[in-house]
């Protein structure tokens, strides 16, 4: 594995375990009232930073982004749960027990919607990856330097001797019909 595809990984990893444990720490205090443990948080974010190193190494498609999101947030609403010092009973579900249906509901809502939005962005991402390998290099070293230092060109100024400067055009005389095109004179 090259530095590049490893910094690729790693990058796109981190961002999908951010996503999945920000909405859903972020959901369970909302939806419970109670702040989520700094351990299960932190075992959150390895547990889904390692899963998405792991499924990173190819193009997903929506299926299986999609899946792995939705069951990433189901597993960490019971990590979440479970982890909770005292049971909280809260929008339908009781912690401790498990998620009720609503409760499951919404997490696989926010699941498939945060799903959807992360394959996108994995899509967007091997776009260009299969874009970079067809661009040539020294196109590509060109636009990469542009990013960095701003391309200079000299500008030419050319002087013409015996240039006109522009009038307006006389208006000569103008012909106005209306109506069909008259009949053809047959003499």
């Amino acid at each position: 594995m090259s530095a590049l595809e490893r910094v690729s990984r790693l990058a796109r990893a981190a961002v999908f375990a951010a996503v999945c444990v920000v909405v859903s720490a972020g959901g369970h205090v909302l939806a419970g009232g109670a702040p989520v443990a700094a351990p299960a948080l932190f075992l959150g974010v390895v547990a889904a930073f390692v899963l998405a190193f792991v499924l990173s190494g190819r193009e997903r498609g929506p299926e299986v982004v999609v899946g792995v999101t939705a069951t990433a947030q189901i597993l960490l609403h019971e990590l979440f749960a479970r982890s909770a010092p005292v049971a909280v009973a809260h929008a339908g579900h009781l912690h401790g027990e498990g998620p009720g249906a609503g409760m499951t509901v919404a997490h696989l809502v926010v699941g498939v919607v945060s799903g959807w939005w992360l394959y996108r962005g994995e899509s967007a991402f091997w776009l260009m990856v299969r874009l970079w390998g067809m661009a040539p290099l020294p196109k590509l070293r060109r636009l990469l330097v542009g990013a960095i230092e701003p391309l200079t060109t000299p500008v030419r100024v050319v002087l013409v001797a015996g240039a006109t400067t522009y009038r307006r055009p006389e208006l000569v005389r103008v012909v106005r019909r209306r109506g069909p095109p008259a009949p053809p004179v047959v003499h």
